[in-house]
């Protein structure tokens, strides 16, 4: 077996983020060698992809979920020579995703076996010894000259109001990702806290004859839909602060497609947040972040009419309110929620609530323990804005002393308060590449 001497990285998590950095590794730097370390048993698809329903559909038309920036035909190609799969106005299944992306993990394990090296464990502490990094994975160590965290969304936490019985109750489910719609049983009555995407996932896996959902969030807004067609595309500039972009968004939408203009604001996003000054993210957040979520984050057509179709029956419902209480009230869940714009609050019982609000917000608040053991170690700290971790531009961490810690990197989710739009694959396989530019470069 031949001997490479190069530098060692270790990638944490090996959902997209992870695989593709160690791919566009092996790409970049002959000498380097890469370990994945992931705690679940699939590696490759993630949580995100790893799903044999066929109601989920990706968020984004199949043209422009290829791995490879460079490629933008590599997905299609792939498909091509599949025996068995179909489009739904260009929109394929997120498990057909995670079939290609387990596809280009054992095309790159059949070229640089003896580079590429898979650990199923949960990476728990971190820590540096001379130059290098020791990653405790259960009861073993991997030792690396530089180590990525792909950590991807961390996983949600219960929302403020939630009662302690509640939590530890069969009837509350706090990852809507581990929901098995089996032991939801003979539940008629739901209550999914949020209004996003992760809330339509859940509503049209559990969607059965004769059960009713309530989804509530505090503004009580729906992702929009993806046209069936592509709309002709925008070439218009935005610049200055957020009410500056509104303004020009607002302008434009006047003349062309909605979604063609966020598509472009998207392309833009970036330089915008980078150029934007702290106080003026902080305003963004607090009073636009809910409008561009819903417009940025869309549904497949697919996906828009299931979702009418339940909305148009009653099976569906949404409300703007504010959780304020949940509580057990024989073997039922009760909450109480204030809604928007008024002062009383309203309660009614439910068979079991789902907490849909999304990835976790405050990286203070993880339960994971890299992050934690990290964060006390002082190798790390959270962004301004509490969206992450705080990276220089190269996706490196700086610590608590404010200098940047030698070989420690983040990508993905992790980095928002640096980049924002880093959750999509057209913004996660740039960045791939260039953190794998970055860390061939230092090796």
């Amino acid at each position: 077996m031949p001997q490479h001497h190069g530098p060692h990285v270790a990638i944490i998590g090996a959902g997209f983020s992870g695989l593709l950095t160690a791919i566009q590794l092996l790409r970049q730097s002959p000498e380097t060698r890469a370990t994945l370390i992931e705690r679940r048993d699939a590696f490759g698809p993630g949580v995100a992809y790893d799903t044999g329903n066929p109601g989920h559909l990706l968020n984004v038309r199949l043209d422009n979920m290829s791995a490879f920036p460079d490629q933008p035909g590599h997905l299609a190609d792939w498909l091509a020579e599949q025996p068995s799969w179909r489009a739904q106005d260009g929109f394929i299944t997120r498990g057909m995703y995670g079939d290609y992306l387990r596809h280009l993990l054992a095309e790159t394990l059949d070229g640089a076996t003896e580079r590429l090296r898979l650990v199923r464990g949960e990476a728990r502490a971190i820590q540096r010894t001379d130059d290098a990094w020791r990653i405790t994975v259960g009861e073993d160590v991997v030792t690396a000259d530089a180590v990525v965290l792909a950590l991807g969304n961390l996983e949600p936490a219960s929302p403020p109001g939630v009662d302690a019985a509640v939590r530890a109750s069969s009837a509350y489910v706090e990852n809507p990702w581990r929901i098995d719609a089996e032991t939801v049983g003979a539940a008629r009555s739901i209550l999914l806290i949020g209004s996003g995407l992760t809330m339509v996932d859940a509503a049209l896996t559990l969607q059965r004859p004769g059960r009713r959902f309530t989804a509530l969030s505090r503004h009580g807004l729906l992702p929009r839909g993806h046209a069936t067609v592509p709309p002709p595309t925008f070439l218009g500039d935005f610049s200055g602060g957020p009410s500056e972009v509104l303004a020009q968004v607002r302008r434009a939408t006047l003349t062309h497609d909605w979604r063609a203009v966020f598509d472009r604001l998207r392309h833009r996003a970036r330089d915008l947040w980078r150029d934007w000054t702290p106080d003026q993210k902080r305003r963004f957040l607090r009073h636009l972040r809910p409008l561009w979520d819903v417009h940025r984050h869309r549904m497949s057509p697919g996906t828009t009419r299931e979702i009418a179709s339940m909305l148009a029956s009653g099976d569906l419902t949404v409300l703007a309110g504010k959780l304020t209480g949940a509580v057990l009230d024989d073997g039922k869940i009760e909450a109480a929620w204030r809604p928007r714009h008024r002062r009383r609050s309203i309660r009614d019982r439910f068979d079991l609530v789902i907490n849909c609000t999304g990835p976790l917000g405050v990286i203070q608040h993880s339960a994971e323990p890299v992050i934690r053991d990290l964060l006390t170690r002082g190798y790390g700290r959270p962004d301004p804005l509490g969206l992450g971790l705080e990276v220089d531009d190269g996706g490196q961490l700086i610590a608590v002393s404010g200098a940047r810690t030698p070989g420690l990197y983040a990508i993905g989710p992790l980095t928002r308060g640096a980049f924002w739009e880093m959750t999509a694959v057209p913004d996660l396989r740039g960045q791939a590449r260039d953190l794998a530019g970055v860390l061939a470069t230092r090796g």
